[in-house]
């Protein structure tokens, strides 16, 4: 059942192509030789790739599979060194470069450690409804593939090795799902504690949490074919982990305890038993399950005949012309853009009410558990007068352990009346609001218009003291809703419906008349970098900001699944998430991001289901965090003009600010 809930989580694999594999160049060294090679693992999906081979050819023999770590690509010098020793024991050994490395490098124009890349690519093909783990593991089964197409490899002898940071994920997943597969080793990975939530994708599978496929489950599932519990650091560190204990369990059961090893390097972290990928330290503790089960020789000496690393590359100049790679967002963008278009056609189909209904149920799948607490828990710490405003300090308790604080502000000078109340949400939370949006508050509250500060979870005084995008406790809790099989967006926006039904419970303020203004207070970019950074990690020449869309998008969200909403105000936000899938370089954080929402709709869709309620919708940005020119705005926009045609004066699209915008929310609030 776990490894069903697994094989869901990570969807249907593409069919089976040619792999149009292309020994590029060879190389013979000392008992052994080197093909570079290419190979297609499903089309425009180019994998370039490392073979070692014994230099006699016995006439069946082992063959291995490296997963090298999120480290360094598979030039690297352990890995060259494991190619060279197994080659000579009389193995078939291939090493690739994952996705973002090596020569299938997506981003930066430097091998080491392409965090950003692997950050982008799986927001990128989070949104395309797919995954970077699930593009990993096809490729390393095609790699199976075109191991198998030898006649020389023993095809009950497959071996996978999961190099130490971020290689174990997709080679054990690999082996859970490929029963070709006779036994891996995935370093730092089969531990009995689930991988809480972080940057990288691999190691956070989405719903692991919430279906219950922890690693040590993955791993145990491979029984009783042969597996090695792998750590990188000395074993010490890792006897109380009942990750071990576990699979000695589930191998007992099977008869098979024989069929269970554990391999390790030494101390502790950091420290001097560090490794790359996997090192001769980490070689010493694996080598004696190898020859156990497949007679694979134990070396006398670790090889100290490494290549340069540019001799091992697959691709030349004319090669990568010839086979027009194509980047992983344009791959994205391609699975997203079809997905998109047989949504609308589906969509299509329905009458307006039925077709709205649908949408907004689709849409709730993605974005996860987004139902309110229509009574919640409230306390009013305090109240003050100042500024000529009755100002309310209270807390929402939307669910165990989430607390919202918001500021409501009264005018001080009204009627008796319930007065219209506008409800504002950012990033930045309220006090970048009270301290940037000074002049519209007060000219709301002048005109008799009450005004809602929420801090929805990880926002303004909730939100983490570090910094934006890698590490970030945004960051980590957005992943951390992944696995729990929801989305941070989806939990704000339950949260900011919580505050909409505690103020509507309130008699001094207006229920019929309730607003939405999100916004954004971070810089936009330039249409042009000398070069793309990190954001966090920035060195120069220029500083890129990261967009802060939520704002916008939670007001388009909140006016879409509260109809009492009667006027939605939407600055700053995302003018797509298929913008994200432009281009190689993203500047966007992961807490927006809602895994295939693009097999649903997108921003456009959302706004235009809000007609015929006022919207304004102004200054949004691109995945690149640029305004939206105008011209491309109203081009990107064209099906929300559609559906205000017959009520235009309720629609207002800019790529500029509107400068009143405190009139303009007076004049739809009456």
């Amino acid at each position: 059942m776990r490894i069903s809930a697994l094989k869901a989580s990570m969807g249907e694999f593409p069919a089976r192509t040619p792999l149009r594999t292309r020994v590029t160049k060879e190389f013979e060294g000392a008992g052994y030789r080197r093909q570079d090679l290419i190979y297609q693992s499903w089309p425009g999906m180019w994998v370039t790739t490392n073979l070692y081979l014994p230099l006699k050819l016995p006439a069946k023999m082992p063959g291995m599979i490296i997963v090298h770590s999120h480290h360094r690509p598979r030039t690297q010098a352990e890995l060259q060194d494991m190619g060279i020793l197994w080659a000579r024991a009389g193995c078939a050994v291939l090493i690739m470069d994952q996705i973002g490395h090596g020569e299938r490098i997506q981003n930066y124009p430097w091998n080491r450690e392409p965090y950003h890349s692997r950050y982008i690519m799986g927001m990128q093909l989070y949104l395309a409804g797919e995954s970077l783990l699930k593009w990993m593991v096809w490729d390393v089964m095609r790699g199976i593939d075109l191991l198998l197409e030898r006649k020389d490899v023993n095809p009950e002898q497959i071996i996978l090795l999961g190099a130490v940071a971020a290689g174990g994920e997709p080679a054990a997943v690999t082996a859970a799902l490929d029963k070709r597969v006779a036994a891996v080793a995935p370093f730092n990975f089969c531990s009995a504690e689930p991988e809480w939530g972080e940057w990288e994708s691999t190691r956070c599978l989405r719903r692991s949490l919430i279906d219950q496929f922890f690693p040590w489950i993955i791993s145990a599932s491979i029984a009783p074919r042969y597996v090695v519990y792998a750590n990188e650091m000395g074993w010490e560190r890792y006897k109380d982990d009942p990750g071990w204990a576990y699979d000695q369990r589930v191998f007992a059961f099977y008869g098979a305890p024989g069929n269970l090893d554990k391999a390790h390097g030494f101390g502790d972290f950091p420290g001097p038993g560090e490794c790359s990928n996997i090192g001769p330290a980490q070689r010493q503790t694996l080598y004696p399950a190898l020859k156990r089960w497949f007679g694979i020789p134990i070396p006398s000496a670790e090889p100290d005949d490494r290549r340069p690393e540019a001799e091992l590359a697959s691709l030349t100049p004319a090669i990568a012309r010839e086979l027009k790679m194509s980047p992983i967002h344009e791959l994205a963008l391609k699975f997203a853009a079809s997905k998109l278009d047989e949504a609308h056609t589906e969509m299509g189909k329905l009458d307006p009410q039925e077709r709205r209904r649908e949408f907004l149920k689709r849409l709730a799948v993605k974005l996860g558990n987004i139902e309110p607490n229509r009574k919640p828990e409230t306390i009013i710490h305090w109240t003050k007068v100042c500024a000529g405003a009755n100002v309310d300090a209270v807390t929402v308790r939307v669910e165990p352990g989430i607390i919202v604080p918001l500021l409501l502000l009264r005018p001080a000078n009204v009627s008796n009346r319930p007065t219209p109340v506008v409800v504002a949400v950012s990033e930045g939370g309220k006090d970048r609001f009270l301290t940037q949006r000074s002049d519209e508050i007060e000219a709301l509250l002048k005109a008799g218009v009450a005004v809602c500060l929420p801090d929805v979870r990880g926002t303004g005084e909730t939100t983490s003291e570090m910094h934006r995008g890698l590490n970030s406790e945004e960051e980590s809790a957005a992943a951390t809703e992944f696995m729990l099989g929801n989305t941070l967006l989806g939990a704000r926006l339950k949260d900011l419906r919580s505050v909409l039904a505690y103020l509507s419970s309130r008699s001094d303020l207006d229920n019929d008349k309730i607003s939405l203004w999100g916004d954004s207070f971070t810089p936009v970019n330039p249409s042009r970098f000398a070069l793309d950074e990190l954001i966090g990690w920035q060195i120069g020449p220029e500083v890129e900001y990261q967009a802060e869309p939520l704002g916008g998008l939670l007001a388009l969200l909140g006016g879409l699944y509260e109809d009492k909403v009667q006027a939605i105000v939407a600055r700053r936000g995302l003018v797509g998430y298929s913008s994200v899938l432009e281009d190689q370089f993203a500047y966007v954080p992961n807490d927006i991001i809602v895994p295939g929402i693009l097999e649903v709709g997108d921003v456009p869709d959302i706004a235009a289901a809000l007609a015929p309620r006022p919207l304004l919708i102004e200054n949004f940005v691109d995945g690149r965090n640029r305004v939206a020119a105008e011209t491309g705005l109203h081009e990107h926009f064209a099906e929300v003009f559609k559906s205000y045609s017959e009520s235009p004066s309720q629609l207002r699209v800019s790529s500029e600010l509107e400068p009143n915008l405190a009139q303009w929310l007076l004049r739809k609030l009456k």
